[in-house]
């Protein structure tokens, strides 16, 4: 029985409940919607000019900078370029205080061509310094005057190769000293069987002694010898 009347007493509660929300909702939210709210009209025409505001005056800082700024001075300076051409040219005058130094020269005392040295009124020439002397030995091509043969001497034709029949032509490149006399021989195209008889003889021929800027040198240079059968 006390189950029965607990239902009994919750089932006649619950449709007042939602009839009072019910009635809460549409009151809050329903009602407002349909309330009429009036709007203000929009101006339709707009005036030509509207009015604004005026700047506002400068801060007094800034007024003062202005104010205390220089005048444009009327003097013109004379380290600036001109910008218009003069009525007239002047000569320029020596600043004062800077004369000329008096170096004691005579009136027409120079060095002629930018060569000599002042003693007195006559220019001393200065000769120039001697070229260094080669360490190596010079190349024929370079001298002024080619050495010239002084003593001759003919090779002996080897009889091995006389019976070969063998001929050809030995090129050589030999050094000659101060003196002309050949010191060293090096062969650069070979004929085996004539090698050491052409070496013989060029090792006794003489030659002219070779200068070059003014001083005796030794020169490099090459010989052919050539083997022909008669």
């Amino acid at each position: 029985m006390a189950r029965s009347g607990l239902r009994t007493h919750f089932s006649g509660s619950v449709p007042i409940s939602i009839a009072v929300h019910f009635v809460v909702v549409v009151m809050f939210l329903i009602i407002p919607l349909t309330a009429t709210i009036e709007l203000p009209d929009p101006a339709t025409i707009l005036p030509d000019y509207m009015r604004a505001a005026p700047l506002p005056p400068p801060p007094p800082a800034l007024r003062v900078r202005r104010a205390e700024a220089p005048a444009p001075s009327a003097a013109p300076n004379p380290d600036v370029a001109p910008t218009s051409a003069p009525g007239a040219i002047k000569p320029e005058a020596e600043p004062p205080g800077s004369p000329v130094p008096d170096l004691g020269l005579p009136p027409r005392a120079g060095v002629p061509d930018g060569l000599g040295l002042l003693a007195g009124d006559k220019p001393v020439p200065v000769t120039p310094p001697d070229p260094p002397r080669p360490v190596a030995p010079v190349r024929v091509a370079d001298l002024p005057v080619v050495p010239r043969k002084m003593v001759d001497v003919r090779p002996q034709y080897p009889e091995i190769a006389r019976a070969a029949h063998v001929e050809g032509t030995i090129i050589m490149e030999a050094v000659l000293d101060t003196s002309g006399r050949v010191t060293q021989i090096r062969i650069l195209r070979s004929v085996p069987m004539l090698d050491q008889a052409a070496v013989d003889a060029v090792r006794q021929w003489r030659y002219t002694p070779s200068l070059y800027g003014g001083h005796p040198v030794s020169v490099l240079m090459t010989i052919t010898v050539r083997f022909t059968l008669q």
